[in-house]
């Protein structure tokens, strides 16, 4: 189920007859250039306990946030410029569509974003699991994608995953 206020605030009768879930998640998570990991952490905690968990409490199923954000500059505020005054979406990032110039490759934007993501979640005993969707398996590519293979991303969840299982504290 996409996020969306609505979504997470009317549920549709038959969430009651599914075994959990499956949250798309590309939400916004600040207007700010100057935000910081603890800014977007904030935000998706504050999203996350206010318009997620009642409806998890409701329906008393598993969340499972399925996260996806490419590592483009403006992808923390939901909008990649681009190049004529519009965002561009994230789809259009991503293989096969050719590279759109008009975006900024910022890999250090999109591990921010997991870290603060890993972090809020970590922290909410309801959320049972978390996917990054997107995931390129066939080649490491170093684009703006949503991929996050062979990307400074993919380290933040190498280190993330284990603590989650709590296999490591």
């Amino acid at each position: 189920m996409p996020y969306t206020k609505s979504n997470v605030e009317t549920p549709v009768n038959f969430l009651l007859d599914v075994d959990g879930i499956y949250l798309l998640w590309s939400v916004p998570l600040s207007t700010s250039q100057s935000a910081t990991k603890t800014d977007y952490a904030n935000e998706a905690g504050r999203l996350l306990d206010n318009e997620v968990a009642p409806l998890a409490s409701l329906l008393g199923k598993p969340v499972i946030l399925a996260v996806s954000y490419p590592s483009a500059a403006g992808a923390a505020s939901g909008c990649v410029p681009n190049g004529a005054g519009g965002c561009l979406d994230f789809a259009e990032l991503s293989r096969p569509k050719p590279d759109n110039p008009a975006a900024s490759l910022s890999l250090q934007t999109q591990a921010d974003i997991y870290e603060a993501m890993l972090t809020a979640a970590n922290a909410r005993s309801w959320i049972s699991g978390f996917v990054s969707r997107g995931y390129f398996m066939p080649v490491a590519l170093q684009d703006k994608s949503t991929s996050i293979h062979s990307k400074p991303a993919a380290d933040i969840l190498w280190y993330w995953y284990p603590r989650m299982l709590g296999t490591v504290q």
